[in-house]
Formats: C-alpha cells, sequence, structure tokens
C-alpha cells in the first residue's frame, strides 16, 4: 500500500487533481490520526488510488461482494483483477459462451482451472469435475464455499445463475481465490513462527526467519509420517528429501528478492510477502523434477511414443531402482494412466502418469502443486490464433503445423492419418472441429503423445491421491515385489509370442469416436470465415 500511496504522490494523476487531497490525507493520518487507526487509513487511502489509477469500473458483482470483505482482502483482490484479466483475455475468445455470449458454471471452473494450472502450476481444490463432464460438475459456489463465507459464495452463484460471467466478472473470481489462497498461506507461515516460538510483533534476525520458512516449507511438503513441529523430524528433512538443499536456496532467493536484502532484520510483514511470493512462483521453479521424472520415464519407452509397457515400468522399480515407479496396477488404472487396449499388453501413458495425482508435489488445504502441463501450452497457442470455440479442419492443421514441443524442437509434416482423424471430427460435428472437446483431445495426444494426455471418458477414471485411494477404495497403491516381478515376467512371455510393432501412431493408439464437450457449440459464424 505504501508503494501504491507513493506512486501517486510523485505522478499525475489519469482523472483530474487527485494527489493534492491524498497528500492532505496523508498529512493528517501521518499527524492527527490516532495509531491504532493508520494502518486501516493507510488501506482505505490505497484502496482509493488503486481505483483512481485504473483503467476500469467495478462491476455490479465486484461492488456487492467487496461491500462483504475486509478492507485488506479488497485492497488485494482489486490489485490483482487487471492481470488476471489479461492472462484470460485469449482463452476466455476461444471458450463456448452461453445465450448471454457469458460464461457458464462448468465454463467458468475450466477456465479457472485453466489459469491457475498455468499461472502457478496449481491444481485447486474443487476447480475439477472429479469423474464427471465439465458441464455437469458441482456449481461454481459449491466447488469454493469452504473458503468463501456463504454470503459471498451466495453473490457469485447468483450472478452466474442469472446471465454467465464475462471477462471482467471471471477475472474478478480468480483474483478473489487467488487472494483468500495466499491468506491461508500467512496462516500457515503463523504456524511455522509458533512451532519455533517466534513472536510475530517486531523484528527478528534474518537466519530466524529463514528458519521459519523452512518449517512453513517442509508442512507444504510432506504429510503422513513427517511431522515439522519435532526437531528431530526437521532434523532428517534430507534424509526423506533430497532436493532439499536446492528447495533451501529457492526460499533464500525468494527473500532477496522480496526484501532486497541478505541479512539483517526482519518483520513478519516481510515474510508474509515472501510466503506469497513462494506460492506463487514455487509451481514453476519444481518443474524441473518434472522434466527429470519424464526422461526417466521415456527412457523406457517401447512399441509406441509415450507409452511404457507395465512390465518396464515395474521391472525399473525391481531391477533398477526407479523407485518412484512402483505404483499397483490397480492404481495406476484408477489414475487413468493405464491403457489396456483389447490385444495388447498394458502400458503407461507418460503424460497421463506425469499428470496424475501420485506426482503432486506440495499441497494445502486449498489446492496441490502439479507440473505443469505441457498441452496446454500448445492449447494456448492454438487458441491464441483461432481466437474462438472451433474451427474447420483446415485452419487448424494451418496453426498447429508450426508448433513445436519438447519432442518435437522443429514444425513437421502432419501424417495423412492425422488428417484423416480431424477430417472425421468435423464430420461428427457438422463441419467444424469444437477445442474443447474429448475428440480434439484425442486428437493432440495422437500428434503429441509424449506431451498431451489421453482422454478417457470422464466417468471411467477417478484419480485420486495416495491416501485417499487407500481410505476410500481400499486398493493397494504401491505393488508389492510378486506383483512388479510379474508384470515383468508377463510382458517378456507376450513379446515373445508377439511380433514387436514399429513406433507408428496408427497402429498402437488408441481411437475411439466418443464426444464430450465443455459446452454446447454455437455454429452461427458462417464455416467459411474460419
Amino acid at each position: 500500500s505504501g508503494v501504491l500511496l507513493a506512486k501517486c504522490s510523485k505522478s499525475s494523476c489519469r482523472r483530474g487533481c487527485c494527489c493534492r487531497p491524498l497528500q492532505s490525507a496523508l498529512a493528517w493520518r501521518d499527524n492527527m490520526a490516532p495509531s491504532s487507526y493508520r494502518g486501516s487509513l493507510t488501506l482505505l487511502l490505497a484502496i482509493f488510488v488503486v481505483r483512481t489509477f485504473a483503467e476500469r469500473e467495478l462491476t455490479e458483482l465486484e461492488v456487492a461482494v467487496e461491500e462483504q470483505l475486509p478492507i485488506n482482502q479488497r485492497l488485494g483482490i482489486e490489485g490483482r483483477v487487471p492481470t488476471m484479466t489479461e492472462a484470460l483475455r485469449p482463452l476466455y475468445a476461444a471458450l463456448p459462451k452461453n445465450e448471454h455470449s457469458e460464461l457458464a458454471h462448468g465454463t467458468v471452473r475450466y477456465a479457472l482451472y485453466r489459469l491457475f494450472r498455468q499461472m502457478h502450476a496449481w491444481l485447486v481444490k474443487g476447480l475439477i469435475p472429479a469423474g464427471q463432464p465439465w458441464s455437469a460438475s458441482p456449481s461454481l459456489s459449491d466447488a469454493l464455499d469452504h473458503k468463501m463465507t456463504q454470503k459471498v459464495a451466495d453473490l457469485f452463484k447468483k450472478h452466474l445463475d442469472k446471465s454467465g460471467f464475462n471477462l471482467e466478472e471471471t477475472a474478478f473470481l480468480a483474483a478473489t481465490l487467488e487472494e483468500l489462497i495466499f491468506e491461508e498461506a500467512v496462516e500457515r507461515l503463523k504456524r511455522a513462527y509458533s512451532i519455533l516460538e517466534l513472536p510475530l510483533e517486531g523484528t527478528l534476525p534474518w537466519p530466524k526467519v529463514t528458519q521459519a520458512l523452512e518449517v512453513y516449507m517442509m508442512e507444504y511438503l510432506f504429510d503422513g509420517n513427517f511431522d515439522p513441529s519435532k526437531a528431530a523430524d526437521r532434523a532428517r528433512v534430507k534424509e526423506i528429501y533430497p532436493n532439499w538443499p536446492a528447495t533451501q536456496r529457492f526460499i533464500r532467493k525468494q527473500m532477496r528478492e522480496v526484501t532486497h536484502k541478505a541479512e539483517g532484520e526482519l518483520e513478519f510483514a516481510e515474510a508474509e510477502h515472501v510466503v506469497a511470493q513462494m506460492s506463487a512462483r514455487y509451481g514453476h521453479w519444481q518443474d524441473i523434477e518434472c522434466r527429470e521424472l519424464k526422461h526417466t520415464l521415456l527412457a523406457y519407452e517401447s512399441r509406441c511414443q509415450g507409452r511404457v509397457d507395465l512390465g518396464d515400468f515395474h521391472g525399473s522399480a525391481a531391477g533398477d531402482g526407479k523407485w518412484q515407479f512402483s505404483e499397483s496396477e490397480q492404481y495406476l488404472r484408477q489414475l487413468g494412466a493405464l491403457d489396456e487396449e483389447v490385444g495388447k499388453m498394458p502400458s503407461v501413458i507418460v503424460p497421463n502418469y506425469i499428470d496424475s495425482p501420485s506426482n503432486y508435489i506440495g499441497s494445502s488445504d486449498t489446492y496441490a502443486v502439479v507440473c505443469l502441463d505441457e498441452c496446454l501450452s500448445l492449447m494456448s497457442q492454438l487458441e491464441r490464433a483461432i481466437a474462438a470455440p472451433f474451427a474447420t479442419p483446415a485452419k487448424i492443421i494451418t496453426v498447429v503445423k508450426s508448433f513445436t514441443s519438447s519432442s518435437h524442437p522443429e514444425p513437421r509434416i502432419l501424417p495423412a492419418y492425422l488428417l484423416r482423424h480431424l477430417e472425421s471430427i468435423a464430420k461428427f460435428h457438422g463441419g467444424i472441429v469444437p477445442l474443447h472437446g474429448r475428440l480434439f483431445a484425442q486428437w493432440m495426444h495422437h500428434l503429441y503423445p509424449r506431451e498431451c494426455q489421453y482422454p478417457f471418458f470422464s466417468e471411467g477414471t477417478t484419480p485420486m491421491l495416495p491416501y485417499e485411494s487407500r481410505n476410500k477404495t481400499g486398493i493397494e497403491v504401491m505393488a508389492s515385489p510378486e506383483e512388479l516381478a510379474a508384470s515383468e515376467h508377463a510382458m517378456n512371455q507376450a513379446l515373445k509370442a508377439t511380433p514387436l510393432l514399429h513406433k507408428i501412431h496408427e497402429t498402437c493408439l488408441p481411437w475411439t469416436m466418443q464426444e464430450e464437450l465443455l459446452a454446447p457449440v454455437d455454429q452461427s459464424p458462417k464455416i467459411n470465415e474460419l
């Protein structure tokens, strides 16, 4: 807030002469207002600056919601809305709209899911349909009311039910959710201070604050048998997590960038800012571990691109010491990471496995940190170019033929069978290809089998975290030594009886003409304009 106020006092206002009265108000705050009121007055004045310098008016929804929020939340949310709006703009243009030309429940959920996945590598709890189609998933307020007051949740739901959300309203909801997530991070930081018996008032030496931030990260990364409140557990963190020294370096780097110093005393407010930045940046920083996991798994890739025979997957755990590849066949099936097409040996689908709950990195009450989805970056490029919910096959081919990925660093000529599949989707939909449906996702999987997930029909899988799967279904998450050996033996026997297939997509990747759309697509624009 101090930076915002300084900005106004040092530059001219965009909406008339506002700075002189503001400077007078600041002088009154500093010289005459009771000290107990000064923090609230600063927040009120900062909100005034945000609204004065903003190049937009608040929507009816924003005004109604903000009346129910504390001042500090209002300030944080309003400061985030412009960034969220620009981040959502290309996706919003490409998503199907309702009869009011706005986003409906399921589409808003999808937009928020995409935003947080790409911006922070967050998988926000309640935004995933959990085995249901996006269009049939629970209402947005039902998904978010565990973090909002009932009155605020009802305001969002009432407006969404009435007409849907436009771009600014979707961005406002995203900013509200992000603010609540950051507030949760601050509460966990307070717990870390409490564990170390550190005061929240006054200042603390740099090493003490560093220690508190490390305890915060331990709670963020670990669960189960690890208790960061116990000194003995904190002492063995390197044994449990070999990458801990790199995590410590990440913490110190964020501290230096936020506080602009590397020693001295720090207030709790400064530690709050560090935690907010850590939460926002950790997902991108840790993605190197995801890329290493993918590289290791692809070393066992066999007949089909993006597939690893289950026997090789389990054999790597039993014989090569790759302990991370030891999930049971049942659990892999539940995750939607197993290809069991009739007539083939079971195989692990690499992008589905990388993105599964088995590989989530850290979590909080509101979200989990996951691997960055490489396919979403490809989809974003396509959405920017198309700027509509659907396109003709010719338009799509023109755009995607120049795409590159980690597996295909150069543009390529698309094989004939992919062109045929795209035409079959268009025929299914009367001449157009909806960009946000199961069939097009399946086409993207064929185009990029190492980056894009195979889209199982929504009710065919129920991905759960390991502990959730054990508690709710009784499935044994980790394969026993006997299962590991049996999988490898079954694969070897099958290879003796079956000739090795060439790595030709058309012969080894499944294709089914089952559609499932994000939302109904309005085909009113003329096809020849696409």
